[in-house]
């Protein structure tokens, strides 16, 4: 049994030394005042992640981040998009976001509250208006979408953590 277990362990330390480590850092904390948010600051939490990565091994250039004006819906989903573009099987995946959250009118029926989860990025707004109808907010539909694309990509032997 002894013998089983160190095989396995060399066999998965083998197979972690191969993959590649990405990250994608998103902090919003200054919002425009237009959007009613107010300030906080998520941005102070970038170089301290951003520096646990490095000290676990993931290479500077494997690291992306989105700091506020950046990270609007389309700079995350973008983001994610081309995080997903750079992933093989088996690579090991960190995304951490710092900012606002918020529970919004569930727009497809699927919430037993009514209410989706959301992320808030840069442009979402924090109250509903004739004009804003919570369109920039990152819902958890659409980013359960996106996650289960790169979890298929990554296969079976990578790793996310969010």
């Amino acid at each position: 049994m002894k013998r089983l277990s160190l095989v396995l362990l060399l066999l998965f330390s083998i197979q972690l030394a191969f993959a590649k480590k990405h990250a994608l850092i998103i902090a919003v904390g200054d919002y425009p005042k237009s959007t009613g948010w107010k300030s906080i600051s998520s941005a102070n939490d970038v170089p301290l992640i951003k520096q646990a990565l490095l000290n676990q091994g993931f290479l500077e250039e494997n690291i992306m981040t989105l700091i506020n004006d950046q990270a609007t819906k389309q700079g995350i989903v973008n983001a994610l998009e081309l995080l997903k573009s750079q992933l093989k099987p088996g690579d090991i995946v960190v995304i951490h976001y710092s900012g606002h959250g918020q529970q919004i009118f569930d727009d497809n029926g699927d919430e037993i509250d009514d209410k989706d989860e959301a992320l808030v990025p840069y442009d979402a707004w924090v109250k509903y208006t004739h004009n804003y109808h919570g369109e920039n907010h990152l819902r958890d539909d659409e980013l359960n979408t996106i996650i289960a694309n790169i979890r298929n990509t990554l296969g079976k032997n990578g790793q996310l953590l969010m």
